[in-house]
């Protein structure tokens, strides 16, 4: 499937794309044709992307999305959009529940506006079964 994308669309921006999943993530769309929008701040350093860290459809953009209006530029020309950023775990969160909160939630309600104001035809929100918040059930699923 190298070079191709069967939906038609020809850039995808990713949050949080400089992270654990979007390191992975980020080459695979490239491989597949796509050119990526990778929106992060970077904690991990700019060269996350192994052997695409010089691919000419990457585009490195060091923004904090809680930067919306900055966040809104970003995601014009953009026909998806992938939402990965976040603080990713527990432990991490309950350093400074402020930070997590207003990374984790807030920030969310600015990037979707930003992206039905610039036409995104698909948003995607990737994240762990932590979204369902705790449940007495053993198992739980999206049926709940």
């Amino acid at each position: 499937m190298s070079g191709k994308n069967p939906n038609g669309y020809k850039s995808i921006l990713v949050t949080g794309g400089g992270g654990y999943v979007g390191s992975a993530l980020v080459p695979d769309l490239l491989k597949r044709g796509y050119h990526v929008k990778v929106v992060d701040v970077f904690w991990y350093g700019r060269d996350v992307f192994d052997d695409c860290n010089r691919h000419p459809q990457l585009e490195r953009i060091e923004l904090d999305i809680r930067d919306s209006a900055e966040l809104k530029q970003a995601l014009t020309g953009v026909d998806a959009v992938i939402h990965l950023a976040c603080i990713s775990n527990d432990p991490s969160f309950e350093l400074d529940p402020g930070l997590g909160k207003s990374i984790n939630y807030d920030a969310f309600a600015g990037l979707l506006q930003g992206s039905m104001d610039q036409g995104v035809k698909r948003f995607i929100y990737a994240s762990s079964g932590s979204v369902y918040g705790v449940k007495e059930e053993e198992q739980v699923t999206e049926d709940l």
